[in-house]
């Protein structure tokens, strides 16, 4: 078997691949996919008709011609077990023989599997939990069918490279939109080690600043991210609009279209490695780190503000090009302010005040 039939019915939706220490997180996903109406394959729903069978042979039919797509949950424990790699040899032999997308992996850690090229776009579950990887199978199911198996755009946000080639090949209504979305979340998804390091308020040592260099070095940080709010000022800016999504009537640049996204990303990053030199900085005094590391939370609303916009446009451009199909007057309007929390800058001025008084003493 070369390639996807369109027209032939298969056995199983979708056929899940993953260790058993990750079995809650792919039991949640599995019932939202059943409760929506499609077929899995999932070894306890299988009990009955896995009785007796010779595994060897039953698991490869269902993973090289069962099934329409197979999902496969990466994880350290999924690398190292001998039955996952049995059933990732019938997955990627299936992958390599089709020319259509058909692995669907979910990453649950940084783990990296052999024989699956990094060019091939990953979910992240602990990004989007269990509600969002099933609601992303149910998508490429629906859309599939919606489309007649064809492989053309499938309506929706690309979630991977391929998808996004369709999308700018063909260029369906409001494409500028469902590509910009596309890029931002995988800027974004590319800094997730640097974001999970943000919430923990992990950093490696850096510089040391002594008392006397406190003051200034308080000021050139705060002149730092001031700068970082003038460069989103520059992203958001009505010429950078323009120039990428095109005035009314007019096709958008996918080059500035790309380019705009990358500046946004690059915003995000800045304040979290900001936030991260400030946390790293080695200083005398427990006083003079609580001061860097109050001033580090600054970051704190406009990294998680700059993220939760990328998801939440996503949501909203998803049904973008179905609207406009059926004729519906259509505006996205998401407010994006960049403002520091008030408890973080009086948590700053407190630490401050801790530390004038350790001076004095």
């Amino acid at each position: 078997m070369t390639a996807r039939d369109p027209a032939r019915a298969y056995d199983y939706d979708v056929a899940v691949s993953f260790a058993g220490e990750d079995r809650v997180f792919v039991e949640a996903v599995v019932r939202e996919v059943v409760d929506a109406g499609y077929k899995v394959f999932y070894d306890q729903d299988e009990q009955v008709a896995l009785w007796g069978e010779e595994m060897v042979e039953y698991l490869p039919k269902v993973y090289e011609e069962r099934a329409r797509y197979a999902v496969v949950f990466v994880s350290r424990h999924y690398a190292a077990k001998p039955w996952t790699r049995f059933e990732r040899r019938s997955v990627l032999l299936r992958a390599l023989n089709q020319p259509e997308p058909y692995l669907l992996p979910v990453r649950l850690d940084a783990t990296r599997l052999d024989g699956v090229r990094e060019s091939i776009s990953y979910l992240d579950g602990n990004i989007v939990g269990t509600s969002g990887i099933a609601s992303a199978i149910c998508e490429k199911l629906g859309s599939e069918a919606a489309a007649g198996g064809r492989g053309g755009f499938n309506g929706y946000v690309p979630r991977n490279e391929h998808e996004a080639t369709v999308l700018i090949g063909e260029r369906p209504a409001a494409w500028e939109y469902l590509l910009f979305s596309y890029e931002l979340v995988c800027g974004i998804e590319r800094l997730h080690d640097a974001y999970l390091d943000h919430r923990m308020g992990f950093s490696h040592p850096a510089d040391y600043v002594p008392v006397d260099q406190v003051p200034s070095t308080i000021q050139r940080e705060l002149a730092t991210v001031l700068s970082v709010i003038r460069n989103f000022a520059a992203v958001l800016s009505d010429d950078a609009q323009t120039a990428a999504f095109g005035v009314v009537g007019e096709a958008g640049d996918v080059p500035r279209i790309i380019h705009v996204a990358s500046r946004y990303v690059a915003v995000y990053r800045s304040f979290l490695e900001w936030s991260y030199r400030l946390r790293g900085y080695a200083t005398p005094s427990d006083e003079v780190h609580e001061v860097f590391a109050a001033l580090a939370r600054y970051a704190d609303r406009p990294v998680e503000r700059l993220r939760s916009f990328v998801y939440e446009l996503r949501d909203r451009a998803d049904p973008l090009h179905a609207q406009l199909l059926n004729g519906e007057d259509v505006t996205i309007q998401l407010t994006l302010p960049l403002e520091i929390a008030p408890e973080a800058s009086a948590q700053f001025d407190q630490a401050l005040e801790a530390f004038q008084r350790h001076l004095q003493n």
